[in-house]
């Protein structure tokens, strides 16, 4: 607790000022006034400067970079960001993955890019040299390249190279999945990954898939054939939806927008 709250204690707001200069994950406004010793009731006074290039990141895309929740009425926050709030990229998407069934035409949930700012509160933010983005959507896994339907009627077709797409911007993780396979008689895949996602850019994945989402940006669909009538097993797939920018942003007053990207919501 600063000297400050000591000395006011109960008869005043707890005062929260900070420059961060440290990378965080998953940061949560309550928690560090909790932890600095905030009793949860009274109203709090917060001055946070986010310091040059430090990034706010998320360890999941169901959880913002940066949390503010409900706060006593009679509360003041103000942000100054010179660096990045970014929500958590999507997952890259492959067939078969995570089971050897799965086809995941259509992106699951774990290839949306997540969240960046989720405010509860009123707060004020001075953007004018920093970035807040929406986690990038994974792409589309991609189709067959290639197909062999000379055996179609004896119940079997080959086919090849399903790839695997990269993880979005926002640190999204690589995909997993297989390609090569065969229906007729056998059953034969081939395990493969892809690259994750970097703060800014997303990882871009095999020949066929589709490109995955930079910050505030959907993962495009796969592309590929449906070859020999074998829908379900040649794709393309579709690529997961963008992260939005802020959750709440009617609690907001931007003093200056800087770099937003990704929905307002």
């Amino acid at each position: 607790m600063s000297i400050y709250n000591v000395l006011m204690g109960a008869s005043g707001p707890f005062l929260f000022i900070r420059t961060i200069s440290t990378n965080q994950v998953d940061y949560n406004l309550n928690t560090a006034l909790t932890a600095a010793g905030w009793n949860g009731i009274i109203p709090v006074v917060v001055n946070i400067t986010i310091a040059s290039a430090v990034q706010f990141t998320a360890s999941a895309n169901t959880i913002p970079a940066f949390t503010v929740g409900a706060l006593p009425t009679g509360s003041s926050v103000y942000i100054t960001n010179n660096g990045y709030i970014v929500g958590r990229g999507g997952q890259g998407i492959g067939k078969g993955y995570p089971n050897s069934t799965s086809y995941n035409l259509t992106a699951p949930a774990s290839a949306n890019g997540g969240v960046a700012l989720s405010v509860s509160s009123a707060v004020s933010i001075n953007n004018a040299s920093g970035t807040i983005g929406g986690g990038g959507g994974a792409g589309g896994v991609g189709g067959a390249t290639s197909a062999d339907c000379s055996c179609s009627s004896c119940g079997g077709v080959g086919l090849a190279g399903m790839s695997t797409s990269g993880g979005g911007a926002g640190y999204g993780s690589a995909g997993q999945g297989y390609s090569g396979w065969t229906n007729n008689g056998q059953y034969n895949n081939t395990q493969n990954s892809s690259a994750g996602g970097l703060l800014t850019a997303g990882a871009q994945g095999g020949t066929t898939a589709g490109a995955s989402g930079t910050l505030g940006v959907a993962g495009s669909a796969g592309a590929g054939s449906q070859a020999c009538g074998y829908v379900n097993q040649s794709g393309p797939g579709t690529g997961g939806a963008a992260g939005a920018c802020t959750s709440g942003n009617s609690n907001i007053t931007w003093v200056s927008n800087g770099i937003r990207l990704g929905t307002l919501g």
